[in-house]
Formats: C-alpha cells, structure tokens, sequence
C-alpha cells in the first residue's frame, strides 16, 4: 500500500508528540492529585489536633444537654468546610459542628443544605480506634479514609485523643477537588488536542517543503527516462537554506552530468564506431560485386580487388578487436580488471617484466620504419632513436605493456613527417619508472588535449596519414596504465611535436 512519505513524516511525529504530551499530561495529573489529596489530609489532621488541643470536653461530664455544638469557623461541608464529630468510646456523639435541627435554624450548620449528618462519619474506622485506643504504632491511632454521603465523596480522618480517650473524626466533601481535577483533565485533553492540530498542519507543511526537492528530484528524473535529455538540472535553491537535501540536489545534478557526458560519449562512439566500420565493409562489397560482375576480369585486377579486400577486411578485424577489448575493460568490475590485465594484488600471481628489454624489442621492431630503402633512397617513414634507457622492472603481463608502447610509438609516427624523429626514453626515480615517447611532429593543439584519450577521437583528421589506424589506440593504451596504477600525461605544441609520458610503479 503506498502511503506517501510527507504523510508519514506528519503521522509520525504527530504519534511522538501525542506519546509525550499524554505522559506529561498523566504526570502533571498525577502530581496535582497527589497534592490535593495530601493537602486535604493535612487540612483534616490538623483540624483533629485543633479540637485535641482545645480540651473543651474534659469537664463534658458536667455538662447535661449533650452534644455540644462546636463553634466552626468554617461552616458546611458541602462549601469547602471541615466538619468534626466527637464520640466517646461507645460512639455516641459529643459534639459537633452539625447536628439535627430544624431546617429553620439557621443559626446552627447544615451539611449540604441537609438537616441531618451521619454520626459518626465513618463507624468501621471509629471502632477500630475504640477498640485499640493505645496501639504501640503511633499512626495506627488515625486513620484516612473516604466515604460517601448524599452521593458525595466524604474524606474521613479518624483519631484518638488520648487524654481523653474520646474519638474524633473529621470529614471534608472531595467534590470541589475532584471537580478541579476534572477540569484539570479536560484542560489537558484540550490543550493536547489543539497542540497535536497545530503539530500536523505545521508538520504537513514543513515536510512538504523539505520534500519539494525529492519531489522535483523525482520529476526531473521521469522526464529524463521519458524524453532520454540528460541536459535536465534540479534546482538546488530551498527556502530553508542549505540542508541535507539540497547537497543531495547537487549531487544528484552533478550524477546527471557525468550521465550527460557518458551518454553523448557513448553516442560519439556508436556513430564512430559505425562511420569506421562503414568504409571498409563498403570497400569490401564494392569489390566482391566487382567480381561477381566480371567474371572475365583480368588476372591482375582481380588480384588487386582481393587484396584490397583482405586488407579491408584485416582493417575491420583489428577494428572489432580493439572494440572488444575496450568493452572487456568495461564490464570487468575494479577489483576484476587488475587480474585481466595480468596484475593482482599479490606478488605470488604477478610477472615480473624488464620495462627496459621491452622497450628495446618494440624499439628494434619499428626502428626500420625510419630507415633509407638503399636501392631506391626512398623514405620509409620518421627516425626512430632510443635516447635513454634505465634497467627497471615491473608487475604485469609483457603483451599488454607492449601494447602501451606500440600504441604510443604507431601514434607518433602516424603524425610526425618523414623527415621527423621519435625519441623514446625510460628512466627511473625512486618510485615509478617513466616511459617517454616524443616526435617532432604537428603537435596537438590545446583545445584537443582534453578529449585525445577518448576513443575514437582524432585531433587533426586532415593531417594525419592514413595507416590503418582505428583511432582506439590511445585510449586502450589509457586503460592499461590506469588498470596497473599508473598515469599517463601529454605535452604538446602546435607544429613542434608532442610529448606522451608514462608513469608506472615498479619493483624496488
């Protein structure tokens, strides 16, 4: 069941809220119960000790007309007054603040309007005290508790006096306290009530307005699944401020970037990748249809269009293995790719490869490539020269370190000219080994540095020669170095040559 996540957020804190007020409700309750019952036994206890204290009944034997009336400041239980009862021994009543009179005698108290009170108040209570008028446990000589009168709950305190041995007990109606608490209670229920109103609306609307940037979030991200326009932005401003969400905005504008960037490069590539395969898989149809054609074709001609053909066709493989290995390199996970290329984390498994006789064989290999053809003194391409060489080793697998320099080595001489040079060079700090490979070609202009690694990129198409190239080179050569922990770097001027640096850690 989808419940959306601001409604959430309100109930939530709504149901929080409601737990602590109902505690503190139920503590400030409890408190202001505790103390309107402890103050009225105070009330009714100091009110025993007063009539205690008084000693007007020590000469009552004298006196014939019994009860006696008490003379009450307070008069009526039922107004906030406490009533008081004196009994002897065998609870007959000796005096009290009300008695049975005539209801037109208002001279002398009623209790609640009424003409009559019970006597005594509590008789369970008075006599126990009768029959345990000396009880060694002091505060077993009182005692509280409640009854009940015309419908109201009477507070009682019995005692003893013990000079005397007569029973008092004073009573007090709880119905003004229990009719504050009442209203302390609807009180609380209230204010509790209002208090959580305002806490959803209020919580309603600040969720809302800290969600706005999910919910644009999710906005801009159907629109971008639906229409395939990664250029889309979230706006990263908030009316509160910066918090989480808007650093979640940028990141989430900043993801969108890099998908931009990957996705057009991604299209860049299948339209290249398609526009290299287009030609030689034209030339190769051209030429099978003009075989098929002409069947009486002159020897050497059908010679030429087969081997235009084969040599098309090895253009298209060595195409289609580089695209392979380039997605290899993508689909392999991190911690996969360094096993792929030869190179794992632990010693046991690597290969230990001489940099430096690596570079020698790749060196003697092309190094005809820049020599005179004697019979003809024809130039066969740039001058390839080793300038330094350092005894270094590595971790790694030598075919795909080869692949680094032939990359490098075929890139420089495809744009240096015949007259030109490419020097290379490997030497060592206490670290890394370098590898340099350096031409004098047409260099690179500065706003094609950024983009030479990618694949399929070529930064003068009108000068460069065509050899068979893919334009895969550099970036196959970029993945390896990056796959062994190492980097690659390029410096370069504008129709002095350029400069490709290759830093790779080796063994000390």
């Amino acid at each position: 069941m989808y419940i959306p996540l601001q409604l959430r957020l309100t109930l939530f804190y709504a149901l929080l809220l409601g737990l602590a007020l109902w505690f503190f409700g139920n503590v400030a309750y409890t408190q202001a119960e505790q103390r309107a019952s402890h103050d009225l036994d105070a009330a009714l206890s100091s009110r025993a000790s007063s009539v205690i204290l008084g000693k007007f009944l020590l000469n009552a034997q004298n006196i014939q007309d019994l009860p006696l009336i008490l003379n009450n400041s307070i008069n009526g239980l039922g107004a906030g007054d406490i009533a008081i009862e004196v009994l002897d021994n065998h609870l007959r009543l000796l005096a009290t603040t009300t008695y049975n009179a005539p209801a037109s005698d208002i001279t002398q108290p009623g209790v609640t309007g009424s003409d009559t009170s019970p006597i005594p108040w509590d008789s369970q209570a008075a006599r126990w005290i009768a029959q345990h008028p000396y009880h060694p446990d002091a505060s077993a000589n009182s005692i509280y508790s409640t009854a009940t009168f015309q419908g109201q709950p009477v507070r009682v305190y019995t005692t003893i006096n013990q000079e005397t041995g007569d029973i008092i007990q004073t009573a007090r109606s709880e119905q003004d306290i229990q009719q504050s608490l009442d209203n302390l209670r609807l009180l609380l229920w209230q204010g509790g009530a209002l208090v959580l109103a305002l806490a959803l609306i209020g919580g309603w609307f600040i969720t809302w307005s800290v969600l706005a940037t999910v919910r644009r979030m999710t906005k801009t991200a159907q629109r971008i699944s639906a229409s395939q326009d990664f250029s889309r932005r979230v706006a990263e401003k908030s009316m509160l401020g910066k918090n989480e969400l808007t650093r979640l905005a940028t990141t989430f504008n900043s993801m969108l970037t890099e998908l931009e960037e990957a996705y057009q490069q991604q299209q860049r590539f299948v339209a290249d990748a398609s526009h290299e395969l287009r030609a030689p898989i034209t030339s190769i149809r051209c030429n099978l249809d003009l075989l098929a054609r002409a069947p009486d074709l002159a020897p050497a001609e059908a010679s030429a269009a087969l081997i235009d053909a084969r040599a098309e066709a090895d253009r298209m493989g060595r195409l289609v293995n580089d695209l392979l290995t380039l997605a290899r390199a993508d689909s392999i996970p991190q911690e996969q790719a360094s096993e792929y290329y030869g190179y794992t984390k632990t010693h046991a498994s690597r290969q230990v490869v001489d940099l430096d006789s690596l570079l020698l064989e790749v060196y003697r290999q092309y190094r005809t490539a820049g020599e005179y053809q004697l019979d003809t003194l024809e130039v066969k391409g740039p001058r390839i020269i080793l300038l330094d060489i350092t005894p270094a080793q590595v971790h790694g697998d030598a075919d795909r370190l080869k692949e680094i320099l032939v990359a490098l080595l075929e890139n420089a001489v495809k744009y240096t000219p015949y007259e030109g040079t490419v020097t290379l060079s490997l030497t060592t700090n206490d670290e890394s080994a370098f590898i340099s490979v350096s031409d004098t070609g047409i260099g690179i202009l500065p706003e094609d540095l950024p983009h030479i690694f990618e694949r399929f990129y070529r930064a003068d198409p009108a000068h460069s020669r065509d050899r068979g190239g893919s334009g895969l080179g550099l970036a196959i050569a970029q993945s390896i170095v990056e796959e062994y922990e190492g980097s690659i770097e390029v410096e370069s001027t504008p129709g002095k040559g350029s400069t490709f640096r290759v830093k790779l850690p080796f063994i000390m």
